[in-house]
């Protein structure tokens, strides 16, 4: 069906007056006495009652026809803006997974931002899971971008870049005895009843912190494994439990605090992983904003949750 035509049937349904129209569409009106006919001829039906050659009025079909004449001009131009949209590289489907913890990576808000301000027509898909699902389902294109607990290392397919690293902290709940000292260090947690995260070889933390705990001379007596840190950090104060997870989760729970661990050096890294063969205007746009911290696009998101010290008169 012809978008013109249609345009023509609208603009004379709103003036219903064929000079009116003509001169708003600025076609001569036996065009558009014509333009009209031939869309009748179309239908198989009459649109308008010409009985009053000044004024015209809509039949009963005419008025049926003209709520379905506006849907179909209005999704021809969303077809042909999103068609163009697509052309530059504007819309689609674009598909991030990511660990939980990678939300507060300042630089992946910030790209995150940026796609949601830029690219209004992008089918845009966030999936949690762990790093060693994450990377295969890159590998399997399954996914565009993946944020991984790894340390970056390139292959022919697979391109990594370091967005941070993550030191380790302990979280504590308010009411423990451990929230009065000044300093924490790994051997606090020697007679401690711990909540760590569940030990398998997509969890990284936990192989870290079985080495680091036997380096500081004790096995960790572990009450409770929980897969998800955010699931552990709530239930963490309900136990009056103690954990070591990565600094980018302070931001998850308000009943603890967050303390340095004075003897630990070691750090979690993240990074972004895809394939280097994913041609993905969208994929390039997020990349140069996720990797580029200077980027004018970036836009400033506030550093996570400052590490805290309770004094004993503030727990009262």
């Amino acid at each position: 069906m012809d978008k013109k035509r249609l345009i023509y049937f609208t603009t004379l349904a709103e003036k219903m007056h064929f000079g009116a129209t003509a001169e708003k569409l600025n076609i001569a009106q036996s065009a558009l006495s014509r333009q009209i006919s031939i869309l009748e001829e179309e239908l198989g039906c009459q649109l308008f009652d010409r009985t009053n050659k000044w004024n015209v009025s809509l039949t009963s079909a005419g008025n049926v026809f003209l709520d379905e004449a506006k849907k179909i001009i209005a999704q021809m131009d969303n077809a042909s803006r999103l068609t163009a949209a697509a052309a530059r590289g504007e819309s689609g489907k674009f598909c991030i997974e990511l660990v939980p913890s990678a939300v507060n990576v300042e630089s992946f808000l910030a790209a995150l931002r940026y796609l949601h301000k830029d690219y209004l027509d992008l089918h845009l898909s966030i999936r949690n899971n762990n790093s060693k699902v994450i990377r295969n389902h890159i590998m399997s294109e399954d996914a565009d971008l993946g944020i991984v607990r790894m340390a970056p290392i390139n292959d022919e397919i697979l391109q990594m870049r370091a967005l941070t690293h993550d030191r380790l902290i302990a979280a504590i709940p308010k009411q423990h005895k451990l929230a009065y000292k000044e300093k924490i260090y790994l051997s606090d947690f020697k007679n401690q009843r711990l909540m760590l995260q569940s030990s398998n070889d997509a969890t990284p933390l936990r192989s870290l912190l079985d080495i680091i705990c036997h380096r500081a001379g004790f096995t960790p007596n572990v009450i409770m494994e929980i897969e998800n840190l955010t699931t552990l950090l709530s239930l963490l104060p309900v136990l009056n439990s103690l954990t070591i997870l990565p600094e980018s989760f302070t931001r998850f729970n308000d009943e603890l605090v967050y303390r340095p661990l004075e003897d630990c050096t070691e750090e979690l890294p993240i990074s972004a992983i895809w394939r280097s063969d994913n041609n993905s205007t969208i994929l390039k746009q997020f990349l140069k904003v996720l990797l580029n911290p200077q980027s004018p696009s970036n836009v400033k998101i506030p550093a996570i949750c400052p590490i805290t010290t309770l004094q004993p008169e503030k727990l009262k």
